[in-house]
């Protein structure tokens, strides 16, 4: 778990939230960008799959925006040493960050995306304070040390691979047997993803 965790984080053992004594496969920022990436992503399943949905409106893209700067803010202010962070900041930012993207990247899976009667992501606030309201339970509970050690660390890599997944699926659009895209999508972002933990090993020897 660990090593697949190395593609996409620096695993500093310091930023990184310790459950029974031992950290997790990725560092608080990472674990709560992809909560955030979870509780969107089930929201939008459960609710959405069967509508007719598009990228949200200038005003809630603005909105979401938003809610992403304060992870690069942290981050940026951070690494340049301007002022110290600390592991629920970047659990909390991480959420923030991670909770919004879903909202841009989902709509895009749909065939119906482009259609005139399609309707915006985010019709009501419910679309947006359901994922957050799931999201900051979801990390409290992380932080809290509730769930197991082994268990958090798959959900996480298992949202880390789904993601991956349906970003690679819109790459290879054009493929219309569903069954066989998926399939593709995440043999594609294994394949990825272990590239990157191996060349990251690499580095580090």
């Amino acid at each position: 778990m660990h090593f697949l965790g190395r593609a996409i984080c620096h695993q500093l053992e310091e930023r990184s939230l310790l459950v029974s004594e031992k950290p997790l496969s990725v560092c608080a920022r990472c674990t709560g960008i992809y909560i955030g990436i979870l509780s969107t992503c089930l929201y939008l399943y459960i609710v959405k799959r069967k509508s007719s949905i598009t990228i949200p409106t200038i005003k809630m893209s603005f909105f979401l925006l938003l809610l992403m700067l304060p992870l690069i803010i942290d981050g940026l202010g951070s690494y340049a040493h301007l002022f110290n962070s600390h592991n629920v900041r970047r659990l909390i930012t991480g959420i923030c960050f991670g909770l919004a993207l879903p909202f841009f990247i989902y709509p895009l899976l749909s065939e119906k995306s482009l259609q005139q009667n399609s309707v915006p992501v985010i019709r009501r606030n419910l679309d947006i304070l359901t994922p957050i309201l799931l999201s900051l339970i979801i990390g409290g509970l992380v932080y809290a040390g509730l769930f197991p050690y082994v268990i958090i660390n798959i959900l996480i890599l298992l949202t880390i691979i789904m993601w991956f997944s349906l970003l690679a699926s819109l790459l290879i659009k054009t493929i219309r047997i569903q069954k066989g895209k998926w399939v593709l999508s995440v043999l594609s972002s294994l394949i990825f993803l272990l590239i990157l933990s191996t060349l990251h090993q690499i580095t580090i020897s």
